[in-house]
């Protein structure tokens, strides 16, 4: 049986025409250099459009893969990753706080925080945490003035609060309520940032809805899984904000968030988490790349994507 059979020309398929599709082939070099995110569950990750798409806009020769990498594996996948000459990754759940470990070298917001979002892989392993940027250079894009004095409320005490935590601590907001279902762990991530809070500020509480100061409060920001698991009821009590208060939530969605729905329905103004999403993938591209984000192509690309799901929904 022959198995050889003769080639007259190369087949390139043809790019189609969809918003979504890159603006060149996704082509590789034996100069490409490689990026991910590693994370457990990972397929739900919009990082690798986020980049991919910034890499292709620059014509940067860069892939970003995604790798779902379970906690047990950690330790040896940034070990795989650097022998292989990755250029970096990003973490994300669960990963952000053991990666602490494993790093040779901690930026100033990683050693704050807690927590490594962002790895560089040079002749050493740097840990950075660009969540603490993403956070407020969203929020000042919709509240430049931020935060002007006033009261946050934050909901939830994990690793995503640490982020918001270390951010908020380094504006001039007045007091930063952390309202957790389990009160010590609260009380314990404060005493965490006890020596960056020398005014106290950080105010630990168990997130009981009738005993939070929702009247006092001109930032909610919630960094729980709040009413994505079918809750019908959510414990806040939006009502009893004040008009102008504004609602964060650090979670995202293609019809924003139940919290955010919710608090539209109050009248009050809102945003879900893509913006912190694309500003700290932005700081993290920069570190790589030294090159500039092109963040309005980015957004408008995501705002294509979820009027597209949204459709699909409807």
């Amino acid at each position: 049986m022959n198995f050889h059979k003769r080639v007259d020309h190369l087949a390139i398929p043809t790019i189609r025409n969809d918003p979504f599709q890159w603006p060149r082939p996704c082509l590789s070099s034996g100069k490409t250099q490689l990026l991910g995110v590693f994370g457990d569950p990972i397929a739900h990750s919009l990082s690798p459009v986020i980049h991919n798409l910034a890499l292709s806009h620059l014509d940067l020769d860069y892939h970003y893969l995604p790798f779902h990498v379970t906690p047990e594996h950690l330790p040896q996948a940034v070990h795989g990753f650097r022998i292989l000459g990755g250029k970096g990754f990003n973490a994300t759940v669960p990963h952000k706080e053991a990666l602490v470990a494993l790093m040779d070298d901690l930026s100033d917001a990683a050693i704050r925080t807690g927590a490594v979002n962002t790895v560089s892989c040079q002749d050493r392993l740097i840990g950075h945490n660009t969540d603490g940027h993403g956070f407020l250079a969203a929020l000042r894009d919709m509240r430049p003035d931020f935060p002007q004095g006033g009261k946050a409320l934050i909901l939830g005490a994990g690793g995503a609060a640490r982020s918001v935590l270390s951010a908020l601590l380094t504006t001039s907001i007045e007091a930063i309520f952390l309202a957790n279902r389990t009160e010590e762990r609260a009380q314990a991530l404060a005493r965490f940032f006890a020596p960056h809070d020398t005014q106290r500020r950080i105010q630990p509480m168990a997130l009981v809805v009738d005993q939070l100061p929702w009247r006092e409060i001109t930032l909610l920001v919630n960094t729980t899984s709040l009413g994505l698991k079918g809750e019908t009821t959510l414990p806040v009590a939006l009502h009893r904000l004040p008009a102008d208060a504004f609602v964060y939530d650090i979670v995202y969605g293609p019809q924003g968030t139940p919290l955010t729905r919710l608090a539209q329905r109050h009248g009050l103004q809102t945003m879900d988490g893509m913006g912190m999403l694309v500003h700290q993938a932005a700081a993290a591209f920069h570190l790589w790349t030294q090159h500039e984000m092109p963040i309005a192509i980015i957004k408008d690309h995501l705002r294509q994507r979820a009027n597209a799901d949204r459709q699909k929904a409807d």
